[in-house]
Protein backbone atom coordinates (compact mmCIF):
# COMPACT_ATOMS: atom_id res chain seq x y z
CA UNK A 1 0.00 0.00 0.00
CA UNK A 2 4.91 1.14 -1.28
CA UNK A 3 12.16 -0.76 -2.90
CA UNK A 4 15.58 2.33 -2.83
CA UNK A 5 13.63 5.76 -2.17
CA UNK A 6 15.64 7.01 -4.99
CA UNK A 7 13.53 4.94 -7.92
CA UNK A 8 11.20 6.75 -9.69
CA UNK A 9 8.06 7.53 -8.86
CA UNK A 10 6.45 5.43 -11.78
CA UNK A 11 8.25 2.35 -10.06
CA UNK A 12 7.00 3.35 -6.42
CA UNK A 13 4.08 3.75 -7.29
CA UNK A 14 3.33 0.18 -9.12
CA UNK A 15 4.43 -1.36 -5.89
CA UNK A 16 1.90 -0.07 -3.71
CA UNK A 17 -0.32 -0.88 -6.51
CA UNK A 18 -2.55 -0.20 -0.68
CA UNK A 19 -12.22 6.06 -5.32
CA UNK A 20 -15.56 7.01 -4.39
CA UNK A 21 -15.49 10.32 -6.20
CA UNK A 22 -14.56 11.47 -8.94
CA UNK A 23 -11.27 12.39 -10.53
CA UNK A 24 -10.98 15.71 -12.53
CA UNK A 25 -8.30 15.61 -15.26
CA UNK A 26 -5.63 16.22 -13.20
CA UNK A 27 -6.08 14.19 -10.27
CA UNK A 28 -7.55 15.91 -7.82
CA UNK A 29 -11.22 14.88 -6.11
CA UNK A 30 -13.65 16.96 -8.32
CA UNK A 31 -15.94 16.65 -5.00
CA UNK A 32 -13.80 18.56 -2.94
CA UNK A 33 -13.80 22.03 -1.69
CA UNK A 34 -11.79 24.68 -2.66
CA UNK A 35 -10.49 27.55 -0.26
CA UNK A 36 -9.79 27.19 3.57
CA UNK A 37 -8.23 28.89 6.10
CA UNK A 38 -4.31 28.09 6.61
CA UNK A 39 -2.72 26.66 9.82
CA UNK A 40 -0.73 29.82 9.87
CA UNK A 41 -4.01 31.86 9.89
CA UNK A 42 -6.54 29.97 11.39
CA UNK A 43 -4.38 28.79 14.80
CA UNK A 44 -5.72 26.75 17.37
CA UNK A 45 -9.56 28.04 15.98
CA UNK A 46 -8.91 25.52 12.53
CA UNK A 47 -10.04 22.47 13.37
CA UNK A 48 -13.17 23.54 14.71
CA UNK A 49 -13.60 25.96 11.78
CA UNK A 50 -12.67 26.20 7.96
CA UNK A 51 -10.31 22.96 7.79
CA UNK A 52 -9.38 22.06 4.00
CA UNK A 53 -6.53 19.51 3.61
CA UNK A 54 -4.42 18.28 0.83
CA UNK A 55 -4.38 14.66 0.69
CA UNK A 56 -1.95 12.92 -1.95
CA UNK A 57 -0.50 9.45 -2.83
CA UNK A 58 1.66 8.31 -5.51
CA UNK A 59 -1.07 5.94 -6.81
CA UNK A 60 -4.40 4.90 -5.11
CA UNK A 61 -4.21 1.58 -6.75
CA UNK A 62 -3.33 -0.48 -3.71
CA UNK A 63 -6.05 -1.70 -1.83
CA UNK A 64 -4.28 -0.62 1.41
CA UNK A 65 -3.59 2.97 0.43
CA UNK A 66 -7.29 3.46 -0.72
CA UNK A 67 -8.25 2.01 2.66
CA UNK A 68 -6.29 4.67 4.64
CA UNK A 69 -7.33 7.29 2.30
CA UNK A 70 -11.65 6.47 2.63
CA UNK A 71 -10.79 6.35 6.35
CA UNK A 72 -9.24 9.46 6.71
CA UNK A 73 -12.28 11.25 4.51
CA UNK A 74 -14.37 9.68 6.65
CA UNK A 75 -13.12 10.78 9.62
CA UNK A 76 -12.26 14.42 8.58
CA UNK A 77 -15.88 14.57 7.19
CA UNK A 78 -17.15 13.93 10.44
CA UNK A 79 -15.34 17.01 11.86
CA UNK A 80 -16.88 19.26 9.13
CA UNK A 81 -13.34 19.17 7.24
CA UNK A 82 -13.12 19.06 3.71
CA UNK A 83 -10.64 16.93 1.53
CA UNK A 84 -9.08 17.44 -1.47
CA UNK A 85 -7.59 13.92 -2.62
CA UNK A 86 -4.98 13.90 -5.32
CA UNK A 87 -4.07 10.35 -6.90
CA UNK A 88 -0.84 10.81 -8.44
CA UNK A 89 -1.64 7.64 -10.79
CA UNK A 90 2.01 6.53 -10.45
CA UNK A 91 3.55 9.47 -11.18
CA UNK A 92 5.60 10.91 -8.39
CA UNK A 93 6.86 14.63 -9.64
CA UNK A 94 2.78 14.85 -10.58
CA UNK A 95 2.61 14.11 -6.67
CA UNK A 96 4.74 16.52 -5.17
CA UNK A 97 3.26 19.38 -7.62
CA UNK A 98 0.18 18.41 -6.38
CA UNK A 99 1.06 19.25 -2.87
CA UNK A 100 2.71 22.07 -3.45
CA UNK A 101 0.21 23.68 -5.35
CA UNK A 102 -2.02 22.62 -1.81
CA UNK A 103 0.46 24.31 -0.18
CA UNK A 104 0.51 27.42 -2.40
CA UNK A 105 -3.03 28.19 -2.41
CA UNK A 106 -2.92 28.03 1.53
CA UNK A 107 -4.84 24.80 2.13
CA UNK A 108 -4.81 23.57 5.98
CA UNK A 109 -2.26 21.13 6.02
CA UNK A 110 -1.08 18.54 3.93
CA UNK A 111 -1.56 14.70 4.28
CA UNK A 112 0.84 12.16 2.29
CA UNK A 113 -0.51 8.71 1.76
CA UNK A 114 2.12 6.18 1.45
CA UNK A 115 4.09 8.03 -0.93
CA UNK A 116 8.34 7.92 0.07
CA UNK A 117 8.63 11.06 1.93
CA UNK A 118 12.21 10.72 1.06
CA UNK A 119 11.01 12.34 -2.40
CA UNK A 120 8.99 15.07 -0.85
CA UNK A 121 11.18 17.25 1.14
CA UNK A 122 11.35 19.73 -0.95
CA UNK A 123 6.69 19.76 -0.31
CA UNK A 124 7.79 19.54 3.68
CA UNK A 125 10.19 22.78 3.21
CA UNK A 126 7.39 24.88 1.46
CA UNK A 127 4.78 23.67 3.96
CA UNK A 128 7.05 24.97 6.50
CA UNK A 129 7.42 28.53 5.43
CA UNK A 130 3.90 28.68 5.84
CA UNK A 131 3.30 27.13 8.91
CA UNK A 132 1.32 24.26 6.83
CA UNK A 133 1.75 20.91 8.95
CA UNK A 134 2.71 17.81 6.72
CA UNK A 135 1.72 14.48 7.87
CA UNK A 136 2.66 11.43 6.33
CA UNK A 137 0.96 7.42 6.41
CA UNK A 138 3.68 4.96 5.95
CA UNK A 139 5.72 8.04 4.02
CA UNK A 140 8.69 6.74 6.34
CA UNK A 141 10.32 9.10 8.48
CA UNK A 142 12.46 11.83 7.93
CA UNK A 143 13.32 14.75 10.15
CA UNK A 144 11.35 16.76 8.06
CA UNK A 145 8.06 15.39 8.69
CA UNK A 146 5.49 16.76 11.32
CA UNK A 147 3.88 13.61 11.89
CA UNK A 148 4.57 9.88 10.56
CA UNK A 149 2.39 6.90 11.22
CA UNK A 150 2.47 3.15 10.44
CA UNK A 151 3.71 0.31 11.91
CA UNK A 152 7.09 -0.53 13.42
CA UNK A 153 8.00 -3.03 9.69
CA UNK A 154 11.30 -4.11 11.43
CA UNK A 155 9.54 -5.98 14.77
CA UNK A 156 6.41 -7.40 11.60
CA UNK A 157 9.29 -9.06 10.31
CA UNK A 158 11.23 -10.00 12.86
CA UNK A 159 7.94 -11.55 14.45
CA UNK A 160 7.03 -13.05 11.10
CA UNK A 161 10.34 -14.75 10.39
CA UNK A 162 10.70 -15.83 13.77
CA UNK A 163 7.51 -17.68 14.10
CA UNK A 164 8.35 -18.69 10.63
CA UNK A 165 11.61 -20.52 11.27
CA UNK A 166 10.02 -22.09 14.80
CA UNK A 167 7.42 -23.60 12.29
CA UNK A 168 10.16 -25.26 10.26
CA UNK A 169 11.56 -26.04 13.69
CA UNK A 170 14.79 -24.15 12.85
CA UNK A 171 15.15 -26.30 9.64
CA UNK A 172 14.56 -25.57 6.26
CA UNK A 173 15.08 -23.77 2.85
CA UNK A 174 13.42 -20.42 2.26
CA UNK A 175 13.05 -18.64 -0.40
CA UNK A 176 12.23 -14.83 -0.12
CA UNK A 177 10.69 -12.13 -2.89
CA UNK A 178 10.92 -9.21 -2.06
CA UNK A 179 11.06 -4.92 -4.01
CA UNK A 180 13.79 -2.88 -1.68
CA UNK A 181 12.36 0.27 -2.60
CA UNK A 182 9.78 1.63 0.26
CA UNK A 183 10.84 2.03 3.47
CA UNK A 184 8.62 -0.34 4.77
CA UNK A 185 9.96 -3.28 2.31
CA UNK A 186 13.62 -2.30 3.78
CA UNK A 187 12.64 -2.90 7.13
CA UNK A 188 10.87 -5.96 6.46
CA UNK A 189 13.94 -7.20 4.63
CA UNK A 190 16.42 -6.39 7.85
CA UNK A 191 14.85 -8.11 9.71
CA UNK A 192 14.56 -11.28 7.77
CA UNK A 193 17.87 -10.98 7.54
CA UNK A 194 18.66 -10.78 11.35
CA UNK A 195 16.23 -13.59 12.10
CA UNK A 196 17.65 -16.33 9.59
CA UNK A 197 21.32 -15.23 9.73
CA UNK A 198 20.77 -16.01 13.44
CA UNK A 199 18.76 -19.41 12.49
CA UNK A 200 21.79 -21.48 11.79
CA UNK A 201 19.03 -24.43 10.28
CA UNK A 202 17.80 -22.36 7.63
CA UNK A 203 19.58 -21.58 4.35
CA UNK A 204 18.26 -18.57 2.38
CA UNK A 205 18.18 -20.16 -1.13
CA UNK A 206 17.70 -17.32 -3.42
CA UNK A 207 16.88 -13.56 -2.46
CA UNK A 208 14.39 -12.46 -5.13
CA UNK A 209 14.06 -8.56 -6.09
CA UNK A 210 10.88 -8.62 -8.04
CA UNK A 211 10.31 -6.37 -10.63
CA UNK A 212 7.98 -3.90 -10.76
CA UNK A 213 5.64 -2.50 -12.53
CA UNK A 214 4.56 -6.43 -13.30
CA UNK A 215 5.55 -7.51 -9.56
CA UNK A 216 2.60 -10.65 -10.01
CA UNK A 217 3.70 -11.97 -13.11
CA UNK A 218 7.03 -11.55 -12.24
CA UNK A 219 6.63 -13.39 -8.94
CA UNK A 220 4.33 -15.73 -10.68
CA UNK A 221 6.96 -16.49 -12.87
CA UNK A 222 10.59 -16.56 -11.08
CA UNK A 223 8.55 -19.32 -8.38
CA UNK A 224 7.19 -21.22 -10.94
CA UNK A 225 11.16 -21.27 -12.48
CA UNK A 226 12.86 -21.71 -9.13
CA UNK A 227 10.34 -24.80 -8.21
CA UNK A 228 11.32 -26.20 -11.55
CA UNK A 229 14.97 -26.37 -10.88
CA UNK A 230 14.47 -27.32 -7.00
CA UNK A 231 11.51 -28.61 -5.56
CA UNK A 232 13.08 -29.01 -2.24
CA UNK A 233 12.02 -25.81 -1.17
CA UNK A 234 10.02 -25.63 2.52
CA UNK A 235 9.13 -21.98 2.43
CA UNK A 236 8.57 -18.76 0.89
CA UNK A 237 8.83 -15.35 2.19
CA UNK A 238 7.02 -12.33 0.52
CA UNK A 239 7.36 -8.56 1.50
CA UNK A 240 4.45 -8.01 0.58
CA UNK A 241 0.79 -9.79 0.42
CA UNK A 242 0.51 -8.77 -3.06
CA UNK A 243 2.60 -11.53 -4.15
CA UNK A 244 0.86 -14.09 -2.23
CA UNK A 245 -1.86 -15.28 -4.83
CA UNK A 246 0.46 -15.76 -7.40
CA UNK A 247 3.23 -17.66 -5.28
CA UNK A 248 0.50 -19.63 -3.90
CA UNK A 249 -0.87 -20.46 -7.64
CA UNK A 250 2.81 -21.45 -8.72
CA UNK A 251 3.21 -23.67 -5.73
CA UNK A 252 -0.43 -25.26 -6.74
CA UNK A 253 0.77 -25.86 -9.97
CA UNK A 254 4.32 -27.79 -8.98
CA UNK A 255 2.20 -29.85 -6.90
CA UNK A 256 3.45 -28.71 -3.65
CA UNK A 257 0.81 -27.37 -1.96
CA UNK A 258 1.11 -29.44 1.04
CA UNK A 259 4.69 -29.10 1.40
CA UNK A 260 5.83 -25.19 0.65
CA UNK A 261 4.35 -22.80 3.65
CA UNK A 262 4.16 -19.12 2.92
CA UNK A 263 4.28 -15.98 4.70
CA UNK A 264 3.85 -12.21 3.84
CA UNK A 265 2.60 -8.78 5.13
CA UNK A 266 -0.13 -6.43 4.94
CA UNK A 267 -3.26 -7.55 5.65
CA UNK A 268 -5.52 -7.24 2.90
CA UNK A 269 -8.84 -9.54 2.13
CA UNK A 270 -7.64 -11.26 -0.37
CA UNK A 271 -4.80 -13.16 1.72
CA UNK A 272 -7.02 -13.54 4.17
CA UNK A 273 -9.09 -15.80 1.58
CA UNK A 274 -5.95 -17.49 0.91
CA UNK A 275 -5.37 -18.57 4.80
CA UNK A 276 -9.28 -19.44 5.60
CA UNK A 277 -8.89 -22.33 1.92
CA UNK A 278 -5.89 -23.81 4.01
CA UNK A 279 -3.56 -22.49 1.48
CA UNK A 280 0.29 -22.57 1.79
CA UNK A 281 -0.50 -18.98 2.81
CA UNK A 282 -0.88 -19.33 6.49
CA UNK A 283 0.14 -16.29 8.23
CA UNK A 284 0.75 -12.24 8.29
CA UNK A 285 0.50 -8.84 9.97
CA UNK A 286 -2.55 -7.03 9.84
CA UNK A 287 -1.69 -3.53 9.91
CA UNK A 288 -4.64 -1.45 10.94
CA UNK A 289 -5.22 0.67 7.75
CA UNK A 290 -8.52 2.30 9.11
CA UNK A 291 -7.42 3.26 12.13
CA UNK A 292 -4.12 4.47 10.68
CA UNK A 293 -6.52 7.13 8.67
CA UNK A 294 -8.53 7.94 11.76
CA UNK A 295 -5.28 8.44 13.97
CA UNK A 296 -3.88 11.21 10.84
CA UNK A 297 -6.72 12.84 11.18
CA UNK A 298 -6.56 13.08 14.71
CA UNK A 299 -3.19 13.96 14.84
CA UNK A 300 -3.58 16.46 11.84
CA UNK A 301 -6.04 18.42 14.39
CA UNK A 302 -3.53 18.43 17.04
CA UNK A 303 -1.49 20.06 15.04
CA UNK A 304 -3.80 22.80 14.03
CA UNK A 305 -4.67 23.37 17.25
CA UNK A 306 -1.07 24.33 18.19
CA UNK A 307 -0.24 20.80 20.32
CA UNK A 308 2.90 19.06 20.63
CA UNK A 309 2.99 15.98 19.60
CA UNK A 310 5.24 13.43 22.51
CA UNK A 311 6.78 11.47 19.65
CA UNK A 312 6.91 12.24 15.69
CA UNK A 313 6.76 8.88 14.42
CA UNK A 314 3.63 7.23 15.80
CA UNK A 315 3.18 3.33 15.77
CA UNK A 316 -0.02 1.31 15.49
CA UNK A 317 -0.10 -2.30 16.59
CA UNK A 318 -0.92 -4.64 13.88
CA UNK A 319 -3.36 -7.79 14.23
CA UNK A 320 -1.43 -11.74 13.50
CA UNK A 321 -3.42 -13.57 11.13
CA UNK A 322 -3.12 -17.15 10.42
CA UNK A 323 -5.79 -19.87 10.53
CA UNK A 324 -7.05 -19.15 14.10
CA UNK A 325 -7.45 -15.78 14.00
CA UNK A 326 -8.26 -14.65 10.28
CA UNK A 327 -11.90 -12.79 10.32
CA UNK A 328 -14.32 -13.86 8.88
CA UNK A 329 -14.96 -12.75 5.17
CA UNK A 330 -16.13 -9.27 5.35
CA UNK A 331 -15.00 -8.75 8.49
CA UNK A 332 -12.08 -6.89 9.86
CA UNK A 333 -10.17 -8.07 13.28
CA UNK A 334 -10.62 -6.04 16.78
CA UNK A 335 -7.93 -3.72 16.18
CA UNK A 336 -8.00 -3.24 19.88
CA UNK A 337 -8.32 -6.38 21.27
CA UNK A 338 -6.37 -8.47 18.82
CA UNK A 339 -3.14 -10.76 19.51
CA UNK A 340 -0.11 -9.50 17.59
CA UNK A 341 2.21 -12.12 19.32
CA UNK A 342 2.03 -15.67 18.64
CA UNK A 343 1.67 -16.48 22.24
CA UNK A 344 -1.66 -14.12 22.54
CA UNK A 345 -3.75 -17.03 20.69
CA UNK A 346 -5.27 -19.52 22.51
Amino acid sequence: MKYSLRVTGMAVATLISLTGCSMASNGASSASGTGATTAAAGGANSPAGNVTVGFVAVNLNSPSITRIKDSFVAAAKKRGWKVEVFDGQGDQNATNNAATNFVNRGLSAIVNDASPNEQMTGVMAAAKAKNIPFVSIYGGFVPQVDAEIGTNEFVNGSIITQELVNQLNGKGRILKLNWTVLGALRDRDAAFKAVTSEAKGIQVVKQIEVKVPGQVDDAYQQVTNVLQADKNIDAIWVGWDELAPPVVRAIEQAGLKDKIKVVGFDGNPFAWDLIRSNSPYIMEPANPFEPMGEKAVSTVAKLLSGQKLSSKVIYMKPCLINRETVPAKGQMPDWSKCAFFPGEIG
